[in-house]
């Protein structure tokens, strides 16, 4: 068990990431607006990325990526190795149309956001000449499609204002040792209820050599891992695992096993993977004492070299 690295690095997800960041960036509007994340058209595997629902049509969003906003809007997010094609242009206006007919709303109701990290240079062409479309930009990032049936925008997520946008912006895999610091200490500011411990994995996880030195130039980071419950969900993970090993293999051995599982994926994500080597001789301490230092050490220390020194 010990010795298979992957089992410690969670699954990068762009898309509930994506979500956090969404809701994180209309946080002010969130007690007039309901998100529906992967919101289900039909019986089968056709999903909206967000549904963002007004409850009240009076208000006004004055958000700048939520302007266009209807009653009913429908989001679509293509993540940073993707780019948003025709064929992705028409599929996010076919499921407006679908949820429509559905749930018998008028498609004025509605509108359309596709957001993506590449500004997609074809279809904005595609849109003008071949399609006839009026494609403006009168904010930064956001491009405004008039002549569809629907109010529609294509949101190029790196070209929005930083200082605005900050969540949406951030989200890739090419943040500066300074970018990411500036998200950490957003982080720390907001309530821990705030739904952003994906966000947080995801960006740490992509930008995994940033982090780290991030971490080297002494600049701490610990206490927005503990405040959002990151470690809290290691530990926890690590228990689980040590309570599925103790029913076969004793109780002792589970809790040891347990908790140098844990030390491992406390490793993995602040610094790197753990070579099968460590990772062999953290599984190798019996002493759950000495685990629970190990524990405590790998969430301040700044590389794996000296989390090695501590285990001599």
């Amino acid at each position: 068990m010990c010795d298979k690295i992957d089992r410690f690095v969670s699954k990068t997800e762009w898309h509930p990431a994506f979500v956090e960041a969404f809701q994180i960036e209309l946080a002010e509007y969130q007690d007039v607006l309901t998100f529906e994340p992967e919101h289900l058209l039909i019986a089968g595997p056709l999903k909206i990325d967000i549904l963002v629902v007004k409850k009240n049509k009076e208000i006004k969003i004055k958000k700048n990526i939520a302007q266009i906003f209807r009653k009913y809007n429908i989001i679509e997010y293509k993540s940073p190795d993707d780019y948003i094609s025709i064929a992705d242009y028409d599929k996010a206006q076919v499921y407006s149309r679908l949820y429509a007919v559905n749930h018998g709303v008028r498609t004025n109701k509605m509108s359309v956001s596709i957001v993506s990290s590449r500004k997609p240079l074809k279809l904005l062409k595609y849109l003008k000449s071949e399609m006839g479309f009026t494609v403006t930009s009168e904010q930064q990032g956001i491009y405004l499609i008039k002549g569809d049936t629907s109010p529609t925008q294509i949101i190029i997520s790196r070209e929005l204002p930083e200082k605005v946008n900050l969540w949406l912006n951030h989200l890739n895999q090419t943040l500066t040792v300074a970018k990411l610091k500036r998200v950490l200490t957003a982080t720390s500011k907001l309530s821990k209820d705030t739904p952003i411990r994906t966000y947080i994995n995801v960006i740490t996880e992509k930008n995994i050599t940033t982090f780290q030195e991030l971490m080297n130039m002494g600049q701490k980071v610990d206490a927005v891992l503990k405040e959002f419950g990151f470690v809290d969900k290691w530990r926890a993970e690590g228990r689980a695992e040590g309570r599925a090993e103790g029913r076969t293999e004793g109780r002792t051995e589970g809790e040891t096993k347990g908790k140098a599982e844990m030390i491992i994926r406390i490793l993995s994500h602040r610094l790197s993977s753990p070579s099968k080597t460590l990772q062999k001789k953290i599984c190798s301490i019996r002493n759950i004492n000495k685990l629970d230092e190990l524990a405590d050490f790998a969430l301040t220390c700044v590389s794996l070299d000296e989390f090695m020194t501590a285990l001599k």
